[in-house]
């Protein structure tokens, strides 16, 4: 069986479709076609909860929660002994993605890219969210770290962290001077000179958050003035700061103070 563009053998919940990314959650309630099956793209899949047995050509192995698996488009596996409820975070991969960044998908069995599987689960699930944030920095933020992960396999040259080291003021000042736009990563690369995937690759190490993250404690620290300085609604402070409405805006400051917006304006 052959599935194409966002097919899974479960249920399956789309989250995100754009620029050649498809990436939802599939849930398995009952038994499925347990034959071989090979996927049209190259994907990952973390597991969420359940498990169950996987095959491939080269041998089979337990799958349990906390795995993340890769799958090249085309390869072939079938699972069983599937339990119930099972869910995972597929993450699916386009060609048009790959050539857009002039990417490549990981090389190699799975379950030898050590590093991979260190970084995986957790990007996983920080992708995950950016797609419920849903925001106009999610679409960036995504793209930035799904290509951190696929270069984790790829050894990092020294010369290669201190050209973006030597850049990152470029990249500050590009944020804050445009912190209410839709920026792309074509758009750093241009700043820093470097490339999308040399940007994405070492931007959450240097700054130490994904790139969604630093540009809404930007719009987070917009609002920390208005918030104590004037008398404006909360409702106003989130529009001008560029939030969706007055819960984007308080589920977001909330995450990055700790505080409500109404309770930080009366300390």
């Amino acid at each position: 069986m052959k599935l194409e563009n966002g097919k899974y053998l479960g249920e399956n919940s789309r989250t995100f479709h754009k620029d050649g990314l498809i990436i939802s959650k599939t849930t398995y309630q009952e038994k499925v076609f347990e034959g071989w099956h090979f996927h049209e793209n190259n994907h990952l899949s973390f597991i969420l909860e359940g498990g169950n047995r996987e095959y491939r050509k080269n041998g089979d192995s337990a799958v349990i929660p906390g795995n993340i698996m890769l799958y090249h488009s085309g390869e072939w596996h079938r699972n069983n002994n599937t339990q119930h409820p099972s869910q995972n975070i597929n993450l699916e991969i386009e060609d048009s993605f790959l050539t857009h960044y002039e990417a490549s998908f990981p090389a190699g069995p799975y379950n030898e890219l050590k590093t991979f599987q260190t970084h995986a689960p957790l990007t996983a699930i920080k992708i995950y969210h950016d797609c419920q944030v849903a925001d106009q920095h999610s679409t960036l933020s995504i793209h930035q770290q799904l290509l951190a992960l696929l270069q984790t396999t790829q050894e990092t040259r020294q010369s290669e962290k201190q050209l973006f080291a030597g850049r990152t003021l470029n990249v500050v000042e590009l944020l804050h001077d445009r912190w209410n736009e839709n920026i792309s990563l074509k758009e750093l690369s241009a700043v820093t000179e470097l490339h999308p995937v040399t940007v994405s690759r070492h931007f959450a190490a240097y700054f130490n958050c994904s790139l969604g993250e630093y540009m809404r404690k930007i719009r987070v620290g917009k609002a920390l003035s208005l918030v104590r300085q004037t008398d404006d609604s909360l409702t106003d402070i989130a529009y001008e700061c560029g939030f969706f409405d007055q819960s984007h805006f308080t589920r977001t400051f909330r995450e990055q103070t700790g505080f409500l917006p109404k309770d930080f304006r009366k300390l």
